[in-house]
């Protein structure tokens, strides 16, 4: 699913930028080249950087297809 349209980001994108270190908002946009934008996906990154960031990191892979 996409957390930002705008710059066509999805979640796993921004799985794997916290699984690289990325521990912050501000990390994560700059990790994806995250451009200014309409600003609706702010509250929904943020949410998912902090799941993520607290989250064990098995619980970040994809499930086998």
């Amino acid at each position: 699913m996409y957390v930002c349209i705008c710059n066509a980001v999805s979640e796993s994108d921004v799985h794997s930028c916290v699984a690289a270190g990325a521990s912050s908002t501000a990390q994560v946009k700059k990790a994806c080249g995250w451009k200014p934008g309409c600003g609706s996906c702010t509250r929904r990154l943020t949410e998912l950087v902090g799941r993520a960031c607290a989250a064990p990191a098995q619980d970040l892979e994809a499930p086998a297809a």
